[in-house]
């Protein structure tokens, strides 16, 4: 048999133990504050990290309203220095607009000189109402040759004439296809106007013709012919005029003096129209030779 005084010291050790343990154990409300400490020192890490989120995401938003910012101001600047540039003013002081090239455009000053002299011929018509100008075959064959100073389209197909009217700001210069006329491809043009034009002197000099004529047996036209100042040898000769105002004689200013309007030709569809986006009516202008009689062809 075994001695009994070994279990029971084997009894009082396990009881010993389990004691240890009890008084070694943390009550349970200090194991609940330290819980909530440690739940506590999460939430604050959390709500700092939410912290610095919610600012990054403010600062991000600056920065984009920044640069849009940016953006439209460059946009501003830009506008207003090209606003500025389109404005030129007058010596009263008065701000005139002068986005239209037209208004400065040095081909309403001289577009066109005259064979080899120096003589240099003025739209004849008010700035911004000159759609584009044909230069063609006269039907006298000593009609004189003109030489555009500027640009022109030397007999270029008509689609491309036509697209450069649309989209210029200035009156578009081009010699049209041949007539087989055996006169030089520039010794007449015609001048393609705004509806209920002036037609103004291109050059200074003196009325020598004013008369009437049948074109082409359907319209009666006037016939003008001016002697350029310092070339008694030549005359300008314009025609697809109505309500004349000049008589024999006048003394006429490059540019201002009216002659008369431009005359409606519905009913005549002439060969500058296939360079036009759209019906225009225009003037016929030639140079001729002092000697040359009075009759002109269109």
């Amino acid at each position: 048999m075994k001695p009994r005084g070994r279990k029971r010291a084997r009894r009082v050790e396990e009881r010993t133990d389990v004691k240890d343990e009890i008084i070694s154990a943390q009550p349970r409300d200090i194991l609940l504050k330290n819980a909530g400490a440690e739940g506590e020192f999460s939430a604050v890490r959390i709500e700092a990290k939410r912290r610095r989120r919610r600012l990054n995401a403010m600062l991000r938003a600056k920065q984009i309203l920044m640069a849009i910012s940016l953006v439209l101001s460059i946009g501003l600047l830009i506008y207003i220095v090209s606003e500025i540039n389109l404005l030129s003013f007058r010596p009263d002081g008065a701000a005139s607009a002068t986005g239209s090239v037209e208004e400065t455009s040095p081909l309403y000053e001289c577009f066109a000189t005259v064979g080899t002299s120096s003589l240099s011929l003025a739209l004849p018509a008010r700035r911004g109402s000159v759609v584009g100008v044909g230069f063609h075959q006269a039907e006298r064959r000593e009609a004189v040759a003109m030489s555009p100073v500027l640009e022109c389209y030397d007999r270029v197909a008509t689609a491309t004439v036509r697209n450069a009217v649309i989209g210029a700001e200035q009156p578009v210069l081009f010699v049209m296809e041949s007539r087989g006329r055996g006169s030089a491809a520039t010794s007449a043009m015609d001048i393609a106007l705004a509806p209920n034009s002036e037609v103004l002197s291109p050059v200074n000099g003196v009325v020598t013709v004013v008369k009437t004529y049948e074109l082409y047996s359907k319209v009666t036209d006037y016939h003008v012919e001016i002697q350029p100042d310092g070339y008694p040898d030549l005359r300008i000769a314009i025609i697809h005029i109505d309500d004349v105002c000049v008589r024999i004689g006048q003394r006429l200013k490059k540019g201002e003096t009216v002659i008369g309007m431009l005359r409606p030709l519905p009913q005549i569809n002439s060969q500058i129209n296939k360079y036009l986006p759209e019906f225009t009516d225009h003037v016929h202008m030639q140079v001729n030779p002092a000697t040359t009689d009075g009759s002109l062809g269109s």
